[in-house]
């Protein structure tokens, strides 16, 4: 019988740490059946490692297996720990050698892609995507690839590009049909031409039209989705809160419908049915995804603290205006209705709140300093609310993507890791502050 498993196990449990990883690896080498045992086990030793030693310890392993040998295998190890470690592009690097001398290995390309949109690492998706363009001949994959690359755009376009994008939506959608097929490149299309050209009713009318079509019940969902999106960005809110509402009835105890749930209490707050929209967000605040239940807390607490001094509810009538042409992306017209707010509600409950929005619009609008200077006064005047860590994480984004002063981005960063462990920012400011701190350093 073989023991190798257990024995080297029991090495770490001894505090023989190096030893029980060069054994786990040449025992999971030996027994590929194993291998993701192997990987559990590691994960759970990496859960517990504060300082990171153990990672890079079995990080330099793998580096000199793959050195010593043609073997992929210890590629796709060393590209697993990469993804663990939300290390995507080096994960990438791997996952091109391992393409190279295997090219029937897409798969595992095009689900670390997904992984890397499903984390918003944006700038190692892209890559990825153009290099399954470059590689491969299946409509579903160069489609799902076009699609993204198509939204990254978008996200980054100035005025002057939208013809060309729309363009790329008339030439991909004459390429692939406007079927089931193709329902999120059409999803998005109807998007672009609401938020971004302000083409409500040819949006409406691209997305009834999708009604008719033969689609799964999430698909439809996906359709309603962006049907009410629309209706609620031409302030059409009561139509936009019967979609949300089907969305619920199709998809129960779905995440899906959570996310309906999320947009239906703000759709709620644009109406200015405050009472309603609070009493959703409360609902929400134990949602299982972290990104909706932030929000529903969020929203919860905008509400329910301004109520108490403003029993007409003036500063949250401003607010959910402004809000609104923010919703609306009218970046510009937000802003100064935030402003407004500032001057007219100064002192008052509202204030962290439309600070932090003043500084997310002069972001948008490319007026990096003054958006700083807003996240600061959060900081020196609000340090103990809800919107802290906003304004460290965005602090340090511009001060290391923007303004290229990495001391004062890392210095940020830090501050969200050692300050806000429950940050939905948490893991990013990690993996930022890893990286400027750069890797051969120890710490957090």
């Amino acid at each position: 019988m073989n023991f190798d498993y257990q024995m080297a196990l029991l090495q770490g449990q001894m505090g023989n740490l190096d030893v029980m990883v060069v054994k786990l690896l040449d025992y999971s080498y030996s027994n590929v059946n194993a291998t993701l045992n192997v990987q559990n086990q590691l994960t759970l030793f990496m859960q517990d490692d504060a300082e990171n030693v153990f990672a890079n310890s079995l990080k330099k392993e793998l580096l000199l297996r793959t050195q010593k040998t043609q073997d992929i295998y210890w590629n796709q190890f060393l590209s697993w720990l990469y993804v663990n470690q939300k290390e995507y592009g080096k994960a990438f690097i791997q996952e091109k050698s391992i393409y190279k001398r295997n090219p029937e290995s897409f798969d595992d390309i095009i689900q670390l892609a997904q992984i890397c949109v499903n984390e918003k690492d944006n700038e190692t998706a892209q890559a990825i995507f153009q290099f399954i363009l470059q590689n491969t001949t299946d409509e579903s994959t160069i489609l799902n690839a076009q699609y993204f690359l198509l939204k990254n755009e978008i996200a980054n376009a100035k005025l002057e590009n939208y013809p060309a994008i729309q363009s790329k939506f008339d030439t991909l959608l004459t390429q692939f049909g406007e079927s089931p097929f193709s329902v999120d490149l059409q999803i998005l299309a109807a998007h672009f031409k609401a938020f971004y050209q302000n083409d409500f009713e040819n949006s409406k009318l691209l997305l009834d039209k999708m009604m008719e079509m033969p689609l799964n019940v999430r698909q439809k969902a996906k359709v309603k989705m962006e049907l009410a999106d629309v209706l609620v960005y031409n302030e059409k809110f009561n139509q936009a809160i019967i979609y949300y509402a089907q969305i619920q009835n199709d998809l129960p105890n779905d995440e899906f419908s959570h996310e309906a749930s999320m947009r239906m209490a703000k759709t709620s707050f644009f109406k200015k049915d405050f009472d309603w929209a609070k009493k959703q967000a409360k609902e929400l605040k134990q949602a299982s995804t972290q990104l909706i239940a932030n929000d529903a807390v969020e929203l919860f607490l905008l509400i329910s603290d301004n109520e108490v001094e403003d029993s007409l509810k003036v500063a949250l009538q401003d607010f959910s205006k402004a809000d609104l042409l923010e919703y609306q992306n009218k970046p510009k017209e937000a802003l100064e209705a935030f402003l407004q707010i500032l001057v007219k509600h100064k002192g008052q409950s509202i204030e962290a709140g439309t600070l932090y929005k003043v500084g997310r619009n002069y972001e948008k609008l490319g007026n990096f300093a003054k958006a700083i200077t807003y996240y600061q006064t959060i900081l020196d005047h609000h340090k103990d609310g809800i919107y802290t860590d906003e304004a460290l994480f965005y602090s340090a984004e511009i001060y290391n993507k923007q303004l290229n002063d990495p001391e004062k981005a890392k210095s940020l960063y830090e501050k969200v890791v050692l300050e806000h462990p429950d940050s939905i920012y948490f893991t990013e400011a990690r993996k930022q502050y890893r990286q400027l701190r750069g890797d051969k350093q120890q710490g957090i």
